[in-house]
């Protein structure tokens, strides 16, 4: 995605339409990631004000203001989302489930590396017991390829596991 210069320095320019998407989105100023979404914001605001078209400026800004803070509450919602699955692992780790330190290490370190479809299927499936078939719409895939996906993914950690434990 390329930005006009004279496009971004009229985005930075009027950061009060970003700052007031933000607002909108209710992301408060002492929120940690504020001026991540802030830069973002002005990021979407010059791509908007770079298409060509026949839109009124103020029609340019409503449009904008919309696509600010859709983009702003899509980016929470991933925000959220990793710090749940995070908060899945401690807990899982917290209730015992997870006795031998070294292998937590090797799983939180194989789980950073898993597809959002393995991750979907470890903690929900595997950690917190949900049937497969209550996974289906989530991912947006058939249960048999979840079910595939499933196997390769034990086979794989197993694999794992077990040369850490001969490495012992």
């Amino acid at each position: 995605m390329k930005i006009n210069r004279e496009a971004f320095i009229a985005a930075w320019e009027n950061q009060r339409l970003v700052r007031g998407a933000l607002k909108a989105a209710h992301v408060r100023q002492d929120y940690t990631n504020y001026d991540d979404l802030l830069q973002e914001g002005i990021c979407v605001y010059a791509q908007m004000l770079d298409q060509p078209g026949s839109l009124s400026p103020e029609e340019v800004d409503r449009r904008s203001f919309r696509k600010i803070i859709w983009h702003t509450i899509d980016q929470l919602r991933k925000e959220q989302k990793t710090s749940e699955r995070q908060t899945e692992l401690e807990q899982a780790r917290d209730l015992g489930m997870m006795n031998n330190w070294d292998n937590y290490l090797i799983l939180e370190r194989e789980v950073a590396q898993m597809s959002e479809l393995e991750q979907l299927l470890f903690f929900h499936n595997l950690i917190a017991g949900e049937p497969i078939s209550a996974l289906v719409q989530e991912a947006r895939v058939t249960r048999v390829q979840l079910q595939r996906i499933k196997r390769q993914l034990l086979a794989h950690l197993r694999q794992v596991l077990d040369v850490q434990i001969t490495n012992l």
